[in-house]
């Protein structure tokens, strides 16, 4: 067996024998003569299988960090002797006829010192990466050790057992070395200052870490180290109070199970353990353990109850088998899924991404819940999505390599996303990057969709100033240019008028001058016209308008009905700016030897302009020039794609509606 098969068996022993003495605690409270004190222990036995699986976690991830293995020991021990206490208690106060009381009272004694003494006196210290704080710190350590080995030394060659003093101790030392040794309890004293130390460690360790990450995870964990460190202070106040130190362990035990649960807030949030892989494994065959070994305890005490010895282990056994084989895929995925998120399962990331987005009350709201979405189906620390200048990000960039997908919708490139990997070194898997692909298809749709209503709200705000303007300046070109010039062929006229009699040539010239200012006025006309509305349009109708236009673009040719269709003329004049935008880029840019435009009526007005010239261009982004062509038909509930010609070229659709027209 090499290194790392060892680690990993270590690993999962350690977490079945919390998981069996955890299921073992209970099975023992509720048979023999259940106390409060009793359920509170054994319920508090099975709340520390919390602490196990962080320590197995971080132990085969770093397996060089004592940390991990102090955390696992301490899940391992605990229940270990709350399952010990609980079988001796049955045995000695409630005589019940159990083997081996006395070997279950010492089971009880010694074990509590890694349960819950090693964390607070030496685990604090080297919290999180096994190292000191710092030099000053090196005397603290060994008094540290030095305490721990001296309380063990008592528990194990003390006269009597720890939890029942008038029972003998099945490993005392005899005479005066038997009672020195037991005298060295007294040490149990000194845990609390420890404790106090360890905790002062980790704020100190918070405040002079440069490193942000760290420093972020120490601040969730130090209310916990403190938390440790007064429930010590109590442990002597409530053992001096009562005489009686299992009465403490409550607040000994919920206090470790705190520093677990804020670990792991801190490995999930903050990367503070490189143990996502590891807490995946633990976590499936950890809870595989637990619920096989419960299910075996919990059917053998049921069928002993009613047959025997003999009948209840096979049974047991089958029992525990048939929970095991379904038990496993199940606890794989949710552990996966709490480790990963929904690589695994993309038709549940795609209908939470929906659900999201029904969720989104305004187009505002659209993005960030995408955003958001993203990162919680990945597990990710750093989501940016970019689209058409509107940027959306969620969590903090922690410097790992980004992978950057390109939103396309219709074949345009709208945005891009980019999603930071889980941890720096760590490539997305296969899934993953499958998963990404299938979740900006739907973003890019999301987005495209956003980015229409915005185009539609801010055009109908041009319009509004549009038509404001359009206003003012037709004012303007009346009051500025056309009514002056009016207003001077009325003086001229009445100059001429006044010389025709006494000086007939002055009189012609007069009436030359004014027949040049009429034509400037009616040229101005014209003008003012063509801007409304495109008198082509009235006499030739959009064919003919589109017709007269290809004449002078290039090659080009228009195809339509040959009857005048009758058009809103709205809808005319919109048909007709967009077709002629299409027509002039395809003139300028698109190096074509023949384009077609095809006009058809199918309950509504249908464009189509064609070209076999270079085509769009790779990742193009829509011009000033397409947007106008979007605008015009969204303005009259239509829409335009731009899109790859099916063999070279481009291939322009406009649709808009006569009804809504």
């Amino acid at each position: 067996m090499n290194g790392r098969a060892l680690l990993v068996a270590i690993t999962r022993i350690c977490v079945a024998v919390a998981g069996l003495s955890s299921a073992a605690a209970v099975i023992l409270a509720v048979r023999y003569q259940p106390t409060p004190r009793s359920v509170v222990i054994a319920l508090l036995a099975v709340a520390f299988l919390s602490v196990p699986l962080v320590g197995a976690g971080i132990a085969r991830s770093e397996s060089r960090n004592p940390v991990g293995w102090i955390v696992l020991a301490s899940g391992c021990f605990l229940p270990l002797a709350t399952a010990a206490y609980l079988y001796a208690r049955a045995a000695f106060q409630e005589r019940a006829d159990l083997p081996a009381a006395s070997w279950a009272g010492w089971l009880d004694g010694w074990p509590w010192v890694p349960g819950v003494a090693l964390v607070p006196v030496v685990g604090l210290l080297l919290f999180p990466n096994g190292r000191l704080p710092s030099r000053r710190w090196r005397p603290v350590l060994p008094v540290g050790i030095a305490v721990l080995a001296a309380i063990s030394v008592s528990l194990l060659f003390g006269p009597t057992l720890l939890d029942f003093p008038d029972q003998a101790n099945p490993t005392a030392l005899p005479g005066t070395v038997g009672s020195i040794a037991g005298g060295l309890m007294t040490c149990v004293a000194l845990i609390a200052p420890l404790s106090t130390a360890g905790a002062w460690s980790v704020h100190v360790r918070r405040r002079t870490t440069l490193i942000e990450r760290e420093s972020l995870a120490l601040r969730l964990i130090e209310p916990a180290a403190w938390l440790i460190a007064a429930s010590w202070w109590l442990t002597l106040v409530i053992t001096l109070t009562t005489g009686d130190s299992v009465n403490a362990l409550p607040a000994q035990a919920l206090a470790v199970i705190v520093l677990a649960a804020t670990a792991w807030v801190a490995i999930r949030r903050y990367r503070l353990f490189d143990t996502r892989l590891a807490i995946s494994r633990v976590l499936i065959y950890g809870s595989l353990s637990v619920c096989v070994i419960a299910v075996y305890l919990a059917v053998a005490a049921s069928v002993e109850a009613v047959a025997s010895d003999v009948v209840s282990a096979p049974v047991a056994v089958v029992a525990a088998v048939l929970v095991a084989l379904p038990l496993r895929d199940l606890l794989a995925r949710g552990a996966n899924r709490l480790v990963y998120g929904y690589r695994d399962d993309p038709y549940g990331a795609l209908v939470r991404l929906g659900q999201r987005l029904e969720d989104a009350a305004v187009p505002e709201d659209v993005l960030p819940a995408v955003a958001r979405t993203v990162r919680a189906v990945l597990r990710i620390p750093y989501v940016d999505i970019e689209i058409r200048g509107s940027r959306t990000t969620v969590g903090d960039p922690s410097g790992a390599p980004c992978e950057t997908l390109s939103l396309v919708f219709a074949g345009e490139t709208i945005g891009v996303l980019t999603a930071e990997q889980r941890e720096p070194g760590v490539a997305f898997t296969a899934a993953e990057r499958t998963l990404l692909k299938g979740v900006s298809q739907q973003v890019a749709a999301a987005g495209h969709a956003v980015s229409l209503t915005q185009d539609l709200l801010r055009s109908r705000e041009r319009l509004v100033a549009a038509t404001e303007e359009e206003r003012r300046r037709l004012r303007r070109d009346l009051h500025d240019g056309l009514g002056p010039g009016l207003a001077g062929v009325v003086l001229g006229l009445q100059r001429a008028r006044r010389h025709v009699d006494v000086d007939p040539a002055n009189a012609r010239k007069q009436l030359d001058e004014l027949t040049v200012q009429t034509q400037q006025a009616i040229a101005e006309v014209r003008r003012l016209v063509y801007d409304l509305r495109p008198p082509a349009l009235d006499e030739l109708g959009l064919v003919g308008a589109l017709t007269e236009q290809a004449r002078t673009l290039g090659p080009i040719t228009v195809l339509g009905p040959d009857l005048p269709m009758q058009l809103p003329a709205a809808v005319e004049v919109a048909a007709y700016r967009i077709a002629l935008e299409a027509m002039t880029n395809t003139a300028r840019h698109a190096a074509a030897t023949e384009a077609t435009v095809r006009v058809s009526l199918d309950g509504a007005l249908n464009l189509e302009i064609s070209d076999n010239g270079t085509g769009l261009p790779v990742a193009y982004r829509a011009g000033v020039g397409i947007r106008s062509m979007r605008e015009r038909a969204a303005e009259l509930g239509g829409h335009v794609s731009i899109e790859p010609g099916t063999t070279t070229g481009t291939l322009i659709r406009a649709t808009i509606p006569l009804e809504s027209s």
